[in-house]
């Protein structure tokens, strides 16, 4: 009865060997796969994400400044961009920091561009934000955008767009 006992005990554990053979398997699989974590592709949709969020940014500063009930009242904020980076500002051009706290420009990381330069709708390459929230196509926030802005970035072969809709404002990353 003990042997049996004994017998069952040790098959309940992993070998030396056994242990070995799946470090070895994880370690391939780790050198296989971890440089891959610079794919152009996820860094491409990453700083698509950061420019979107950065565009909700600006716009909920505009609206969190307030609402007269009559009129816009607030500060208009916007988001001046070349075909590499981006800044945000007021309408009259003062900085203002990201919400990660970044003020001045912030370049696209891994050779992230803007194409075509600057996109149709935003011919000003801004996008301003009043206290509702609408998206506005010039600089001084005079000029309400018309129609669905489209801003294309591009990295290597690989393309990601950010739609920013009339009326709304609202910011889209498809």
């Amino acid at each position: 009865m003990g042997r049996q006992r004994e017998k069952r005990l040790r098959n309940l554990g992993f070998t030396l060997v056994e242990l070995i053979v799946v470090m070895l398997v994880l370690g391939i699989l780790a050198a296989v796969f971890i440089p891959r974590s610079n794919n152009p592709a996820i860094i491409l949709s990453t700083q698509a994400e950061q420019f979107a969020a950065d565009m909700r940014y600006v716009q909920s500063l505009a609206m969190s400044e307030g609402w007269s009930g009559v009129a816009p009242t607030a500060r208009r904020y916007r988001i001046n961009f070349t075909a590499t980076g981006y800044d945000l500002s007021d309408v009259s051009g003062v900085a203002v920091a990201s919400a990660g706290g970044t003020s001045g420009p912030i370049a696209f990381a891994g050779g992230v561009n803007i194409s075509p330069f600057p996109p149709p709708a935003l011919p000003n390459s801004v996008v301003a934000f009043d206290g509702l929230g609408r998206p506005y196509a010039d600089a001084t926030a005079t000029t309400l955008l018309a129609s669905t802005a489209t801003i294309t970035l591009t990295s290597g072969g690989s393309t990601r767009t950010i739609q920013i809709f009339p009326e709304t404002g609202m910011v889209r990353v498809p």
